[in-house]
């Protein structure tokens, strides 16, 4: 893995080459040039141009997600620049997402609008599929100002479609297998639909999901879920509108793994044996409706009401005759947790933006939250034990931001919010600010922005009672100062971009069971934190169907610069050393190619080696290693065989191999990920 340092590399500058050759003054024949300016909202709440934003933002298309033949969320994330995405073993296993060396609690996911998160920032995307998206936008950097806690390093928004026309029916069904050969059973199906149209002042989009993956290991490691993702809207008057949306994940997963990862948790390297019905169970639910009102061209309203509903549950029954896992007793526990939120902002918009023009946005956000946690179980020192709690936490929130345009050239944006967090002892105060400078002469932007981001403790921080652990209700939210310089560059009629920025986060007040001393531990704010590092994106469209796309992260700092005293005995978390489970560098690249009815699609990604950990069951003690880097090859490919055909708009074959080279590799130190696999079927348009 050395050596693909250089290859990656050269595969960067030889993308560039071939950018700059003479194939971007020709256009195939009958092909015209694609001058499509794309806009986000995420970044300010407002539409804006990509080329006028002051912040680092990547916009997933449906189209590339559909090109790539993504089934879920996460793998599209993993080519953005500044992420890494993790997965613990098979499909199924914990996800998480790590921005710009932040934690996984650290950026804010919002399914349009509503966030998801679990108070505290905690977010699983192994279940969050691609099903109904118009896009997905990811705006890097402190973004507290406009969405308030847990949102420290940046914000990924989902953004479903809106249904349209004539009623459109899709139906999706794929099958294939692993290559693991020590899998009893390696049948991988994915089953999708979509229904979508309009009448008159109504309109729906629909999609549902069915995954089901055996797994990669020998026993206990299937996967299943469903998933359902809708959109109704209602527009009465061109200045009136509402919008239904529903959002339902359900999934199953079994793990055989006990904490070290399966290729330590086995018998014949000294583990406890891997255990034969460890499980768990996820029900989200979640509701939001979204009205606007238009009554002038300078003023609209927008309020969102939501409701989200997440149950996690998780079973390890105790079965000491089939492994030594369960020698000491079984567990069961249940969190049931419920947010509700009221958001409603204002927009005033006066002036032209060719001379001055300026966009004032005014909102408050009020927020619940209610966790029921029970836990039930048999320890073979203690006997039977059980304990149920129910907790409470809440915020109100008033932001204000400001955007002002000069002359179509400079593009200003301030604004801060104030949020009363019960979680927090006293008001805390965001503030965030960036700057676009437009050349329309050369089509090139500079620009920079900084803030400061907060993130609240989840609730097993401030209140948890316990025999061993106890909450901390005095706790400080957890903060990271932040800012960002750029330049974006486009050329040929937007045929070519190349963006590259340079990012800073200073955070402190890290939120940690302090497990010095005899129980009980309890959680306290201490430590800083400091990274560093550079994103480059390329996108380029040379014509005949092809497209080509890299993005390069390279991390110059990722390092803890105050342990609190903890690093005595935490090897995790000690001065000097760097974050775990964050490579210094990460590279992918996308070549999709369109021709006549045939569609192909390649995509690489490079993970450079990585700081882990790992839990010797010999000595009952943790350590730290080093994870290798690892390249893993996608393809995907589909052909039309049917188009207008009667009642049938369309019929593909689809087929898609993943990691091609079949490598082995592990994205978590001790989890195995998947090797080769393979599927295959078709998608009717009707």
């Amino acid at each position: 893995m050395r050596r693909l340092g250089p290859v990656v590399g050269g595969l960067l500058w030889g993308l560039l080459v071939l950018m700059a050759t003479p194939l971007w003054a020709k256009e195939a024949k009958g092909e015209k040039a694609q001058v499509l300016e794309e806009v986000a909202v995420t970044a300010t709440r407002t539409e804006v141009s990509l080329k006028e934003t002051g912040v680092a933002t990547t916009v997933i298309t449906a189209q590339e997600m559909e090109d790539r033949q993504a089934t879920r969320v996460e793998e599209m994330l993993r080519t953005v620049p500044g992420a890494v995405v993790n997965q613990t073993g098979s499909r199924g296993g914990t996800t998480s997402l790590f921005v710009r060396g932040g934690e996984n609690d650290h950026t804010q996911v919002r399914f349009n609008g509503i966030k998801l998160n679990n108070v505290g920032g905690d977010f699983d995307w192994s279940i969050l599929t691609t099903d109904n998206l118009q896009r997905i936008e990811v705006v890097r950097g402190p973004m507290s100002a406009l969405y308030g806690a847990d949102s420290l390093t940046g914000v990924v928004n989902l953004i479903t479609k809106k249904g349209k026309g004539a009623p459109s029916l899709s139906v999706t069904t794929t099958w294939g297998a692993h290559s693991e050969g020590h899998s009893k059973n390696n049948l991988i199906g994915e089953q999708r639909a979509g229904l979508s149209g309009s009448y008159k002042i109504f309109s729906y989009a629909i999609a549902y999901s069915r995954l089901d993956d055996t797994g990669i290991l020998s026993i206990n490691n299937r996967f299943g879920s469903n998933v359902l993702n809708s959109r109704l809207d209602l527009d009465p008057t061109e200045q009136v509108s509402f919008t239904f949306h529903t959002l339902l994940l359900d999934s199953y997963f079994g793990f055989p793994t006990v904490n070290s990862g399966d290729r330590f948790d086995a018998k014949n390297v000294g583990g406890p044996g891997l255990d034969p019905d460890q499980n768990n169970r996820r029900f989200d639910l979640v509701l939001g409706l979204t009205g606007r009102y238009h009554p002038t061209d300078w003023w609209d309203h927008e309020v969102v009401l939501s409701h989200a509903y997440f149950d996690r549950r998780y079973r390890n029954p105790a079965n000491p005759l089939a492994t030594d896992a369960d020698l000491f007793g079984s567990f069961f526990s249940r969190n049931l947790e419920r947010h509700y939120t009221l958001d409603y902002h204002t927009n005033f918009r006066f002036g032209d933006k060719s001379r001055v023009a300026s966009v004032t946005t005014l909102g408050v956000e009020l927020f619940g939250a209610q966790l029921k946690a029970r836990t039930d179980g048999f320890s073979t020192w203690t006997g039977p034990y059980f304990t149920q709690d129910k907790f409470r936490q809440g915020s109100t929130s008033w932001y204000l931001q400001q955007q002002v345009a000069i002359r179509n050239r400079l593009f200003l944006t301030a604004g801060g919010r104030l949020e009363d967090n019960r979680a927090f002892n006293k008001l805390e105060f965001a503030p965030r600010g960036s700057v676009a400078l437009r050349f329309p002469e050369t089509d090139t932007t500079l620009r920079a922005g900084g803030g400061r981001g907060i993130k609240s403790p989840n609730f097993l921080e401030s209140h948890a009672r316990t025999a061993f652990t106890v909450g901390n209700p005095n706790l400080k939210p957890e903060q990271n100062v932040g800012w960002e310089a750029g330049i974006d560059q486009y050329l040929w009629q937007d045929r070519f971009q190349v963006g590259l920025t340079y990012f800073e986060n200073h955070f402190k007040d890290f939120i940690t069971l302090y497990n010095i001393g005899p129980f009980p531990r309890t959680f306290v704010n201490l430590g800083a934190v400091r990274t560093t590092g550079l994103e480059l994106a390329v996108r380029a469209r040379p014509g005949y169907g092809l497209t080509l796309s890299a993005a390069y992260t390279h991390l110059f700092q990722f390092q803890v610069l105050d342990d609190g005293g903890l690093g005595r005995v935490n090897p995790f978390f000690r001065a000097g050393s760097h974050l775990l489970r964050r490579p210094r560098n990460i590279f992918s690249f996308d070549v999709d190619w369109k021709w006549k009815r045939l569609g192909l699609h390649l995509n690489g990604l490079y993970t450079g080696r990585r700081d882990d950990n790992y839990y010797d069951w010999a000595t009952f003690a943790a350590s730290r290693v080093v994870n290798g880097g690892f390249f893993v090859l996608n393809v995907a490919a589909s052909y039309e065989v049917v188009r207008d055909l009667g009642y049938i708009k369309s019929v593909q074959l689809l087929a898609r191999a993943n990691n091609l080279f079949d490598r082995f590799y592990e994205e978590s130190y001790g989890y195995s990920s998947p090797r080769f696999s393979i599927v295959g079927g078709v998608k009717a348009v009707f």
